[in-house]
């Protein structure tokens, strides 16, 4: 038998990252490294450990905070924690350097910090996140170098990618012709944990909550573009049943024209991407954009010395006598007993409590704020939704077909969203390090050989949507 070797490979590893193979030779196990280890990597490091028992993998889980990186990571004898920080270049440039494989859970603006080193090192990466003009702009380095930048590899984007996919190749191959496609996605919580007038809690990146939206969106409606601007995006709703689950209410996403020609439908008259909100939700969040509350791009000098009634006040004209309350009814033209202001009066927003961060911007101050009120509490279960509805005619005959997931969440930890971000990037990278993908370069999972395989292992974990037909 050989003994582990004393010189180490050039990708630096400890004794105890090699294993003993049948053949009596000691081989290197193939190492993974996780960045970030908040709410969503729980299912993604548990799945990576149960895989890396199966086939002699190593996990790194990485993060500022080395109790969370400990808290995932756990004491098994295949994974480690650390603590990490992505602007220190030589801590980067060293771990990263010893991985084979990168699974970012950053910030979208953080992940190009990592693709040069990923491109010198040829380390494959995954992130949930959509595709950044940055990004896209290594493409072609990424190609020559023969690495995989894996994107969108989550919920939404990502399983509401490959359950489109799955659906057009479906009917393509059938001979049908597309002329609708709308998507609809949502981080929610389930009815019983629905305790505030919003209906909404964060159980996600918390900032993306109050930014989300904060670009316009386009879509195509019978053939003719529409573009919204953000002012007005939170007024541009639709109500979509979700079958067994009930009515929600859907507000543009980005960008959907674009997914013509990322799902091959060219031509298709009618595409839309929304997300969802329990109905009532966007009435109010327009109040709150209308009045300048989401607004990142400045700072509110002095912020910590300001009630939250005297914040608002800022942004609002009060002739003489008037209360900040009565300026907010007249700017917003809604009556004293609307919803909107049961919602707004809710959050505290004329209350003399001190905002408690300082020298922050609008949508920090409004983040704070919904941090405390939209707590997701450890009495809470979350639940995500995704639905997919197609319209399409084979043989003359004009069908209409309706792919609806609905997954809730275990507990306060085990949630639906950490299940449907996590499971799809570690089914990932097993297909990295099994040399299942054949594709290079900026890529995201709308390839057969990516989301065949993840769908299938989803089923498994018990992440399949229903389906309706119906004749139209």
């Amino acid at each position: 038998m050989n003994p582990v070797p004393m010189n180490l490979p050039v990708r630096e590893a400890s004794r105890d990252e090699f294993y003993l193979t049948k053949k009596g030779n000691y081989k290197q196990m193939k190492k993974i490294l996780v960045i970030g280890a908040g709410r969503t990597s729980i299912t993604l490091v548990s799945y990576l450990i149960k895989k890396a028992e199966e086939q002699n993998w190593y996990i790194t889980v990485a993060d500022q905070s080395l109790k969370l990186a400990r808290e995932k990571a756990g004491d098994h004898p295949k994974s480690r924690a650390i603590s990490f920080d992505v602007n220190n270049t030589k801590q980067r440039r060293k771990e990263l350097s010893k991985a084979d494989v990168v699974v970012s859970l950053l910030p979208q603006t953080l992940h190009v910090k990592l693709v040069e080193d990923c491109l010198e090192y040829k380390v494959h990466l995954l992130t949930a996140s959509y595709v950044s003009p940055e990004m896209r702009n290594y493409n072609e380095s990424a190609i020559k170098s023969g690495v995989i930048l894996l994107n969108e590899m989550g919920l939404d984007p990502g399983i509401d990618h490959m359950d489109t996919m799955r659906l057009i190749t479906q009917i393509k191959d059938k001979g049908g012709k597309i002329f609708s496609l709308k998507s609809y996605g949502g981080g929610l919580i389930t009815p019983e944990s629905d305790t505030n007038p919003w209906g909404y809690k964060i159980t996600w990146s918390p900032m993306n909550v109050v930014t989300a939206g904060m670009a316009s969106a386009r879509y195509v409606k019978e053939g003719k573009l529409k573009i919204v601007p953000y002012n007005r995006l939170f007024l541009d709703t639709v109500i979509v049943e979700v079958p067994g689950v009930g009515k929600y209410e859907s507000y543009p996403n980005r960008d959907s024209i674009k997914y013509r020609k990322i799902y091959h439908l060219h031509k298709i008259p009618n595409v839309y991407r929304g997300s969802l909100r329990k109905i009532g939700f966007c009435d109010a969040w327009n109040a709150l954009v209308k009045i300048g509350l989401t607004d990142n791009r400045y700072i509110v000098p002095e912020s910590q010395r300001f009630t939250y009634e005297e914040w608002l006040s800022i942004y609002l004209t009060k002739r003489n006598g008037t209360t900040t309350k009565e300026a907010m009814l007249e700017f917003l033209d809604i009556s004293p007993n609307s919803e909107v202001m049961e919602k707004i009066e809710w959050l505290g927003l004329l209350g003399d409590k001190k905002i408690r961060i300082n020298n922050a911007t609008p949508a920090e101050i409004l983040l704070d704020l919904l941090i405390q009120k939209w707590e997701f509490k450890k009495s809470d279960r979350d639940m995500v939704i995704l639905q997919t509805e197609i319209e399409y005619e084979i043989k003359s005959k004009k069908e209409k077909i309706i792919s609806s997931l609905v997954i809730k969440g275990e507990d306060y930890k085990h949630t639906a969203m950490a299940k449907t971000v996590g499971l799809p990037l570690g089914i990932g990278v097993n297909l990295i390090l099994n040399d299942k993908i054949k594709e290079r370069g900026v890529i995201i999972p709308i390839h057969r050989d990516i989301f065949r395989p993840t769908l299938k292992e989803l089923a498994e974990y018990g992440i399949e949507p229903t389906e309706i037909v119906t004749k139209i």
